[in-house]
């Protein structure tokens, strides 16, 4: 019993592992890019005129920026197929397009509430936010673990239902 659920939390923590791999190189590529194309931090220390705006250094400093940015934007739905491709045993890229479906039809139905209850301007300031261009609720990581929650209980309902009635015992693939 100890072993088992030592497995478990050992795959848990596996499976954050993978999400979390991004973010040093993301974090580095907003770093850099950000404050070298800082126009502030150019004037301050005299590089306006070499890396200013319209130089091929400012660009380039402005393209590691967005791609860091990217990554930091999009971190729910990185971490919600990221947790499903760590702890699916088989079939992981069923779990990862499961978990980036289940993402969206959560964000989806938050969205249809939200519109349905006088839009987010009834809401309270800073309550909502836009998640790959739907109005949501700022949940962040957390609506991962919603989401995942959600997912879960209706697994292991389906799964009961599935388990007493007794076609499935009929129906064995060979």
């Amino acid at each position: 019993m100890k072993d088992k659920i030592f497995g478990v939390l050992q795959r848990v923590g596996r499976s954050f592992m993978l999400p979390i791999a991004i973010l040093p190189v993301a974090g580095l590529l907003l770093g850099i890019g950000g404050s070298f194309s800082n126009e502030t931090m150019l004037e301050t220390y005299g590089l306006l005129g070499v890396m200013g705006p319209g130089t091929i250094f400012n660009a380039i400093f402005q393209i590691m920026s967005e791609a860091g940015d990217i990554v930091f934007a999009n971190l729910p739905i990185i971490f919600a197929m990221g947790v499903a491709i760590g702890m699916a045993k088989k079939e992981k890229d069923v779990a990862a397009l499961s978990a980036a479906i289940a993402f969206f039809i959560m964000h989806a139905s938050i969205g249809a509430m939200i519109k349905n209850n006088g839009g987010p301007e009834a809401m309270l300031e800073g309550a909502t936010t836009s998640v790959v261009g739907i109005t949501s609720l700022q949940m962040g990581v957390f609506g991962v673990w919603v989401a995942m929650t959600i997912d879960w209980l209706v697994r292991a309902i389906l799964f009961i239902i599935r388990y007493r009635g007794t076609k499935w015992q009929h129906a064995m693939v060979k």
